[in-house]
């Protein structure tokens, strides 16, 4: 597994921040403890450890605060802790969980939902790529669904956005199996990173893109009937999980700037939704970027185009 950059990204809050993974340190995991915890009791353990918080399956093993001591814990079940004792720099947590099959993951850090001081953000990466997570919507309690192509140990690693710590810092994470949140009819194809290679695009469909690598450029190639008095673009990306913040480049048959679209009508919502009134045949070509030039295999997005008849 390779190394993650140490915190000086995940405890960063901003859009433009994306971690670099290093090369590859030869597949001996970087000495993260993958071994899951006993859910058993033992002489040794069964008098003497703590009760389980309310909505807690396990709790924090320290020391955690390097990747050498990165901790396993159970999917499926909440994984509850407390940023201490961290001093000037914060406290931080390094642990990992191991999926079973191939599909997508959710990962969902409360604090602040949960009655903690803490403003809790985390950085997950995998051998292939890395996403930081630090609010979710309406939330500063961060979350992300996306695939896991994948099977295998996945790393999180948790902080706190102002390095605090102490009493009253508690978080909880979980990490899960879950069904893939949007539907699509077709997935884009690569290489369509210049607009002479832009994928066909037909109105009606639904296209399932990745942001990858970082400043990834999708163009597609849509068509336009006459008869129509407007064309709808709709993208579902951090609205459900992804960490993508997407944004739709309009061009006319010319190659000139037509529109730009960069969100929804409703506050903090980062998927962009736009009408464009068109009533005549024509041809556009559109790209969809990130806002922030990031991107990741995680960062994955679809984009659902679709006409409003002339009455």
């Amino acid at each position: 597994m390779y190394t993650p950059p140490l915190l000086l990204l995940l405890l960063t809050a901003c859009h433009a921040c994306r971690p670099q993974l290093p090369s590859d340190n030869g597949g001996d995991n970087g000495g993260i403890d993958t071994a899951l915890p006993d859910s058993g009791d033992t002489e040794e353990t069964a008098d003497t450890a703590p009760p389980l918080p309310n909505r807690c399956d396990q709790l924090e093993v320290e020391p955690n605060n390097a990747l050498d001591v990165s901790k396993a814990f159970l999917m499926e079940k909440w994984l509850c802790g407390a940023f201490l004792d961290g001093g000037s720099g914060g406290d931080t947590e390094f642990l990992n969980f191991t999926t079973t099959q191939q599909g997508w993951v959710s990962v969902t850090l409360e604090a602040a939902s949960r009655g903690s001081n803490a403003d809790a953000q985390f950085l997950l990466y995998s051998d292939e790529s890395a996403v930081i997570a630090y609010d979710y919507v309406d939330s500063t309690d961060p979350r992300v669904v996306v695939p896991a192509a994948v099977v295998g140990t996945y790393g999180l690693v948790l902080g706190e956005t102002g390095y605090l710590s102490g009493e009253g810092y508690d978080w909880a994470v979980m990490a899960s199996l879950v069904k893939p949140p949007v539907d699509w009819t077709f997935q884009e194809t690569e290489d369509n990173d210049d607009v002479e290679l832009a994928n066909p695009f037909t109105l009606g469909e639904t296209v399932y893109g990745i942001m990858s690598p970082t400043a990834d450029k999708d163009w597609y190639r849509l068509a336009v009937p006459d008869g129509l008095e407007a064309v709808v673009f709709q993208v579902e990306a951090f609205g459900s999980g992804s960490p993508v913040d997407a944004r739709i480049d309009l061009y006319d048959i010319d190659g000139e700037l037509k529109k730009t679209c960069y969100s929804a009508v409703i506050d903090y919502d980062l998927d962009p939704y736009c009408e464009i009134k068109q009533t005549e045949a024509t041809e556009w070509t559109f790209k969809v970027t990130d806002e922030y030039d990031n991107g990741s295999a995680f960062s994955w997005y679809t984009l659902s185009v679709s006409g409003i008849l002339a009455e």
